[in-house]
């Protein structure tokens, strides 16, 4: 299934919709994708609802708020929302002007979005390996608590 609508579109991909804006965004281009993406939810109940906008070259507060939206609907429908792609310049922006970035899901790529709602168990927000003081890497630590020193049994320990 794909769907387009002025370089904006929707695909389904591994039980996921993936929704790609291509364009400069406008209340035209974004009313046409909430519809097609709601509609395509509404048909394929998704695990995941990606929006990409690696494409968009800027985003002012109202666009991004609008996008907000179109995240929020597909939750309320039943997927798991992650925006994909936001440009450096756009992020800084948004931050400086004080848009509402509380509890947005985002992936630097559809790729790492993709990875997080296969290991849906994870964390929403998952944060890159990245090397502790000694050198040893955080992905290989193991996350469940503290190493537990005595594992034998009782009867074993003292033998």
């Amino acid at each position: 299934m794909s769907e387009t609508v002025a370089s904006a579109y929707v695909n389904e991909f591994e039980g996921h919709l993936v929704g790609s804006v291509q364009v400069e965004l406008t209340d035209s281009v974004l009313t046409h994708f909430r519809e097609h993406l709601l509609e395509a939810v509404q048909r394929t109940r998704p695990k995941g609802v990606i929006i990409d906008v690696s494409a968009v070259p800027f985003m002012d507060v109202q666009e991004f708020a609008h996008l907000r939206r179109i995240l929020n609907m597909a939750a309320l429908m039943g997927g798991r929302p992650i925006l994909v792609g936001l440009q450096p310049g756009i992020v800084a922006a948004l931050v400086e002007l004080d848009a509402d970035v509380e509890g947005l899901e985002t992936a630097i790529s559809v790729e790492q979005a993709v990875r997080r709602l296969r290991d849906h168990g994870e964390a929403a927000v998952i944060p890159e390996p990245e090397d502790t003081e000694d050198g040893e890497d955080m992905a290989d630590v193991d996350d469940a608590g503290p190493a537990q020193q005595d594992e034998q049994p009782e009867d074993q320990k003292d033998a």
